[in-house]
């Protein structure tokens, strides 16, 4: 990783801008009155059709009770569609729709999520108004080393430009925060304490006396206390950083006899992490010459990055890696 390479928080604000302008506005519709069509477009009142992604889609079978690709495998788009809109009919209730413009002109829109019609997203376009009109200079401070934007979650990964050295030999971990977001319902607004190990551009969360820099469900919030939130969590990160930088050098000094067990013990009871990724951080572990506490953090972390392709299983192999690592505290 050079982080001559990565991304001013301007690029970033003004592709999250950009992706802005493509949503449409929320619609809440009465369940009962949305059809299925056999192309597998969704019907809505006033003649719209949307099209479907991954996690809508996910959405619709939850809410009408059923196992999407198991039962549609070998139906007809009819005999799919006479069955979604049986069940559309008989389930009562309203929901909020979200959708994308459809530049593909195959249909109006593409369905986001179905939420209930309560639901307040705070949208990263709001975010990031609210850190350039509040946070643009502290921002200049920072680099996007990473940026993911999923149909269901949206990861902004920034480091600062001033490394720490955790070793006195050239071991530079560059700290920063993860922003992670969600605009369908699938995760809550949340900041944490990120690390970048420079050399191998390993992720690492920490959570600073067990508590993230901030978490918010998506409930209404004002702007100027969305502003201060942000500001608070950032402007705290550089104390916060203090203390889980000490940790790291502790646990540089605490060997574990058995790294692969301490990854299970780590990895095994999460439902967010596949058995295949367990497998490898396991693997990473023996190999790593470091057999310290720092070392299973590392393999956890590397495996995360280099094998792992989904941001929410990184997501959530870096912050269990990171409680680890407070533990050695």
């Amino acid at each position: 990783m050079n982080l001559q390479n990565a991304r001013t928080f301007e690029s970033v604000r003004a592709q999250v801008i950009a992706r802005a302008d493509a949503a449409l506005p929320d619609a809440i519709v009465r369940v009962a009155d949305l059809r299925m069509t056999p192309e597998g477009h969704l019907a809505l009142p006033g003649d719209r059709t949307y099209r479907l992604n991954d996690w809508s889609r996910k959405n619709l079978a939850s809410m009408l009770g059923l196992r999407w690709d198991r039962w549609f495998q070998s139906t007809s788009g009819q005999e799919r569609a006479e069955e979604l809109n049986r069940r559309f009919s008989r389930t009562p209730g309203e929901k909020k729709i979200r959708a994308w413009r459809d530049d593909t002109g195959a249909a109006d829109g593409v369905a986001r999520a179905f939420l209930a019609p309560t639901f307040t997203p705070i949208d990263d376009a709001r975010l990031f108004e609210r850190m350039h009109t509040m946070m643009r200079g502290l921002m200049d401070e920072y680099r996007f080393s990473v940026v993911t934007l999923t149909d269901s979650t949206t990861h902004y990964t920034a480091v600062h430009v001033t490394p720490m050295d955790v070793d006195g030999r050239g071991d530079l971990l560059h700290p920063g925060f993860h922003l992670r977001n969600s605009e369908v319902g699938a995760s809550a607004l949340s900041i944490d304490d990120h690390w970048l190990r420079l050399v191998c551009s390993n992720g690492l969360m920490v959570r600073v006396g067990e508590k993230r820099a901030l978490y918010r469900t998506h409930r209404a919030i004002d702007d100027d206390q969305l502003a201060a939130s942000m500001v608070i969590a950032v402007g705290r990160l550089p104390e916060r950083w203090k203390t889980s930088f000490a940790w790291m050098q502790r646990a540089r000094q605490l060997e574990v006899p058995h790294p692969d067990a301490a990854v299970a013990a780590i990895l095994a009871d999460s439902a967010e992490v596949p058995r295949a990724m367990l497998e490898e951080a396991q693997r990473a572990a023996l190999r790593e010459a470091d057999h310290s506490r720092f070392g299973v953090v590392q393999a956890i972390t590397w495996v995360a990055h280099a094998v792992n392709k989904d941001p929410d299983v990184r997501f959530a192999m870096e912050r269990l890696a990171g409680d680890y690592l407070a533990a050695a505290a």
